[in-house]
């Protein structure tokens, strides 16, 4: 809801700065002054500092209903202006927080995924609360990720870091886009990547993926013993 508000606000922004374009020769304010005994009313504006003026004839009622109206007209597409983008300044602090905490509540809400060797399930990881339980069905040192069945979200974060990319490189910003993540999180750059490696056949499944090692493994071949 939030981004629709947004892209309304800034549909609007750009209607009003197009507008405005019709106004570039509109400018200053308009003054009367007293002439040789006669009144007049001057256009009076600033430019490079110095104060200019222009006049627009002798004063009689009416007469410059133009001049005043081009010059309302622009005033309040300005005040429109000022007051769009000072919302969507607002509604964007407000965006941000929005996703801080659905972040927030994505890393902490409870979930499960498989780990495999190739085809073969080596562990099933369950997250409940702070506490992370691991049932291992291999003791192999080099098919097996964890070596132990408990620990906490901070461990289990570790070894999901260790299976994605190094957050200090270069083009992590690019990487991460490709994705379609903002920020670098471990358990969401996984949840994409299945957490695959070109150094061995470890690889992850979440809940509802219809998946095999042919359709996310990097490395074809070998034993990996």
């Amino acid at each position: 809801m939030l981004a629709y508000e947004r892209g309304g606000l800034q549909k609007r922004i750009e209607q009003i700065e197009e507008e405005l374009k019709a106004y570039a020769d509109v400018t200053g304010s308009i003054v009367i002054k007293k002439i040789h005994g006669k009144t007049y009313y001057y256009l009076q504006w600033k430019a490079d500092g110095k104060l200019c003026s222009r006049s627009l004839g002798v004063v009689k009622p009416g007469s410059i209903a133009k001049e005043e109206q081009r010059l309302q007209e622009k005033k309040a597409l300005k005040d429109e202006l000022g007051e769009k983008k000072a919302l969507l300044e607002e509604l964007d602090k407000s965006l941000k927080s929005v996703k801080r905490q659905c972040a927030r509540k994505r890393i902490l809400e409870d979930y499960t995924f498989e780990v495999y060797w190739k085809d073969e399930i080596t562990a099933r990881v369950y997250v409940r609360g702070a506490d992370v339980t691991v049932s291992r069905f291999t003791e192999h040192p080099l098919r097996q990720l964890f070596a132990k069945n408990k620990m906490t979200r901070h461990q289990l974060n570790n070894i999901l870091t260790s299976r994605c990319w190094d957050k200090g490189r270069p083009d992590i910003g690019q990487l991460l886009e490709k994705i379609g993540l903002e920020h670098y999180a471990p358990r969401e750059i996984v949840r994409r990547t299945h957490g695959v490696s070109y150094n061995d056949f470890i690889w992850f499944r979440f809940p509802g993926e219809e998946i095999t090692s042919g359709d996310v493994l990097v490395k074809r071949g070998g034993n990996n013993d």
